[in-house]
């Protein structure tokens, strides 16, 4: 089984001559990190247990356990492990293409195809029998058929916007009124709506709320209490971050966690 960890050679996989290829990731390293880099192959990084984020010039997506994220061939990526993170990904050759998945997308990953992906990690790489060629092609087929996911954060691309999510993300207990978020940006509350929007797909608030949801999940991951998430979010109470965390989420933390 070849195995990839936080010094593995990153042009490793794009070596390998064959259309679709396996590999073990993580756990044996807590919190690691890999720095920004690309494959000349596509690739599917699949959670099993941990958490992952991944970061590129478009924002930032969170990876929770039986998800996983797309990643088209060309694209520069780093990648953030939190606790022992273990999970699978699968290179495809960038011939092999979903139109549906032509940017880096979370996507669901159903029961069959966690059982699917742990049957093929013990092929050899340079397979050759008709069974393991059927095998890789269903991880194909169940690849194009899962369903995407929303942990994603766009960033925007307007300086003036960036500089706004940026303090956002570093102080994300900020209090965000609009006529502050303007000043800042040093444009008007009428533009900054509309930009925002046209730039992210997301209203304001809508962006900093999917900020919250992303940031308490890697939290409380690592074992922060609620109540302590809530206050280093800005929440007055408890009850008020888990109502946010569950209109979004359908659960509250500690269920969704369990879950």
């Amino acid at each position: 089984m070849s195995h990839i960890h936080p010094s593995f050679s990153v042009t490793e996989p794009d070596s390998i001559a064959r259309p679709v290829a396996v590999m073990a990731m993580g756990g044996e390293i807590p919190d690691w990190e890999m720095g920004a880099h690309t494959h000349l192959k596509s690739q599917l990084m699949v959670t099993q247990s941990g958490m992952l984020t991944v970061g590129t010039a478009e924002g930032m997506w969170v990876v929770p356990p039986r998800t996983a994220i797309w990643i088209p061939a060309g694209v520069s990526h780093s990648v953030t492990s939190f606790g022992l993170s273990k999970g699978i990904v699968v290179f495809l050759d960038p011939e092999i293409v979903f139109e549906h998945l032509r940017l880096c997308t979370v996507l669901e990953v159903s029961t069959f195809l966690n059982v699917l992906l742990e049957r093929v990690i013990d092929i050899p790489q340079l397979y050759e029998t008709e069974e393991d060629i059927r095998l890789m092609q269903v991880v194909v087929d169940e690849i194009a058929q899962a369903q995407q996911q929303w942990f994603y954060l766009p960033v925007p691309k307007d300086k003036r916007l960036k500089k706004l999510t940026d303090e956002l993300i570093r102080m994300p207990d900020m209090e965000l009124r609009l006529e502050l978020a303007a000043d800042l940006c040093h444009i008007s509350q009428r533009t900054l709506t509309r930009l925002f929007l046209k730039e992210t797909g997301l209203s304001l608030n809508d962006w900093k709320r999917r900020l919250h949801i992303l940031l308490a999940l890697q939290w409380l991951h690592e074992g922060k209490p609620v109540q302590i998430v809530a206050q280093l979010l800005g929440y007055e109470s408890d009850s008020s971050f888990i109502a946010m965390f569950k209109k979004i989420m359908k659960s509250p933390p500690k269920k969704y966690l369990k879950q």
